[in-house]
């Protein structure tokens, strides 16, 4: 068995011994894994963030009833914020989309938008007609809203 050579100590200023290089990056390794774990531990813990509205199923229900089929998104934005339903979460794609709104017993109102137009820059939301509003829980419909103009 061969043994490698080792450096007479003090022929090198930053060298100090055999294992010195190897505690060096031990202590620079234990620095990235503690920095690396503190970030992804604030990632997770901010990460799944859903805000509800102090809105109970039955005040969103007749807030969501005063809306009109074709009516404006942003029209429908200031009627609901004007009952306590601010905080949404959009879902969809450039045709249509919905408008999530989180209540306080865990159900969400959704309102379905579809685009006045398409936009041809691929973003979405902000230009929609609404088609329909229901509440759902744990994905699952479970009252269908008729809206004041509704045929």
């Amino acid at each position: 068995m061969q043994r490698t050579p080792r450096l007479p100590l003090g022929s090198m200023a930053n060298v100090r011994g055999a294992g010195s290089l190897i505690r060096d990056v031990r202590a620079r390794m234990k620095a990235f894994a503690l920095l690396l774990s503190l970030f992804l531990l604030a990632a997770f813990a901010y990460g799944q963030l859903y805000y509800t509205n102090n809105v109970t199923r039955v005040e969103a229900i007749r807030a969501a009833s005063r809306l009109r089929v074709g009516m404006w998104e942003e029209e429908a934005s200031k009627l609901l914020s004007t009952n306590g339903l601010t905080n949404a979460m959009g879902i969809g794609a450039v045709t249509g989309w919905d408008r999530c709104y989180g209540l306080s017993d865990g159900t969400s109102l959704h309102l379905d938008y579809r685009a006045r137009s398409i936009a041809r820059d691929g973003r979405w939301g902000g230009n929609g007609e609404l088609r329909r509003a229901f509440i759902q829980s744990n994905g699952v419909d479970i009252v269908f809203i008729t809206f004041t103009n509704a045929p």
